[in-house]
């Protein structure tokens, strides 16, 4: 699938690499020094030692490889590959010193010779590298009783992130900073240390390192940047974790509430258009009342899009009736909403989610203020039970305060065995 094709669900599902994970625990420590002498270094002149500081440089990056494993491998997700790009690029704000893609590539293919990943190569424009952890893999970690609070993470590692997409692919941008980034930067790290400090379980076991960040899309490819598209935060084990699973998460020993914006892409579309948007469900329209998940898949699916689609989105068509076409949804959506049918097919979804990103950012952070923690959920979030009322009173009163309308929040049930 190309990325200039793929759609925003399947974008958000991907497991990137993370040059700044490190060996934190003991066990993973003792784990890193096995395996690390067990590699065979590269070639060299005959009669030569190896130097030092290319030694250090190529266990740098075993150890951030097979800790970015160790989480792929231990985490919830049902998705553990690992995505990796191994370009030669000008170094930039996002690199990691001593981590490269020369000494990445010879960590992967000496784990790999021994079993430990398996590897799939990159494949132009449709496919990066993916790395996934065998279960001899696993099974070595559990022998070596390494948990994923094994896991740390070496000082520095940006939070804003910029991407633009060229030649259909999206690729990190290296942006000059400005006040609204020290600002926007100033903002994550109240976040993460909030949540890196909190005591955040899954099967009681904590989560290890919280690094968020905040993922915005350059409209261009050429500076001067913005950052008033996009804005979601990634990178929290919970994001990915499917709703048959949420039960399995604490905050501070309480199970958790998942508290959700109601509708609120077509509210916020509504806003956007300078009109109060309607109370109810907005995502039930005339003929398909029983099929809302669609319905929903296709209003954002017609939100970044530049031009008329004629087919459905594949997981919209599933959950549609067999005879409803593109174009009789799309014609029943602008009749119910005909306030928001001229932003259908324009491409504003990434305005929107900046607008949707911005109000969770001044949710969480008031949250903060008052000692609660949240776990950020793109248009919604999740609170320890006991704090569920003052969570989405504060939704409620910081929506008001930032779009000039109290939003509505509704509680979606935890799903228990």
């Amino acid at each position: 699938m190309k990325y200039g094709t793929v759609n925003q669900a399947e974008r958000e599902k991907v497991r990137h690499f993370d040059p700044w994970l490190v060996a934190s625990g003991d066990n993973l420590v003792a784990l890193v020094d096995c395996l690390f002498s067990s590699l065979t270094p590269p070639p060299i002149t005959p009669g030569r030692r190896h130097r030092a500081d290319a030694t250090a440089r190529r266990k740098t990056c075993t150890e951030t490889l097979i800790a970015n494993l160790v989480m792929a491998a231990l985490g919830a997700a049902q998705n553990r590959d690992i995505v990796i790009s191994l370009r030669k690029l000008k170094r930039s704000r996002y690199d990691r010193e001593h981590v490269s893609p020369n000494g990445l590539r010879w960590a992967m293919v000496e784990l790999a010779a021994h079993g430990y990943i398996e590897v799939e190569g990159a494949v132009y424009k449709e496919q990066r590298t993916k790395l996934i952890p065998t279960l001899e893999f696993v099974s070595l970690l559990k022998r070596h009783e390494v948990k994923r609070e094994d896991v740390g993470r070496a000082n520095g590692g940006e939070t804003i992130v910029l991407q633009a997409e060229v030649d259909g692919e999206k690729l990190l941008v290296d942006y000059r900073d400005t006040s609204e980034t020290g600002t926007l930067r100033a903002e994550m790290f109240a976040i993460n240390e909030a949540l890196d400090q909190a005591d955040i379980r899954f099967d009681g076991e904590k989560l290890g390192p919280i690094h968020l960040t905040r993922r915005f899309d350059a409209e261009k490819s050429a500076a001067p940047y913005s950052f008033n598209r996009h804005g979601r935060l990634y990178g929290g084990l919970w994001e990915s974790l499917p709703r048959v699973d949420r039960h399995r998460l604490t905050i501070g020993g309480e199970t958790v509430a998942d508290l959700d914006f109601s509708s609120m892409f077509v509210r916020l579309a509504y806003l956007r258009q300078g009109v109060m948007p309607p109370e109810g469900d907005l995502y039930a329209i005339p003929g398909l009342q029983d099929h809302r998940d669609g319905v929903k898949r296709v209003i954002a699916s017609l939100f970044f899009r530049e031009s008329k689609s004629k087919r459905l989105p594949h997981d919209a068509k599933l959950l549609l009736p067999e005879s409803w076409t593109m174009a009789r949804v799309r014609s029943a959506i602008a009749h119910a909403h005909p306030v928001i049918a001229p932003l259908l097919d324009t491409d504003v979804g990434f305005e929107l989610m900046a607008t949707e990103s911005n109000l969770l950012i001044a949710i969480l952070l008031d949250l903060i203020s008052q000692g609660i923690t949240a776990l950020p959920m793109h248009d919604g979030l999740m609170v320890a039970e006991s704090k569920k009322v003052i969570a989405a009173e504060t939704m409620e009163r910081v929506s008001l305060s930032k779009l000039g309308v109290r939003l509505p929040v509704t509680e979606k049930p935890i799903i228990r065995p």
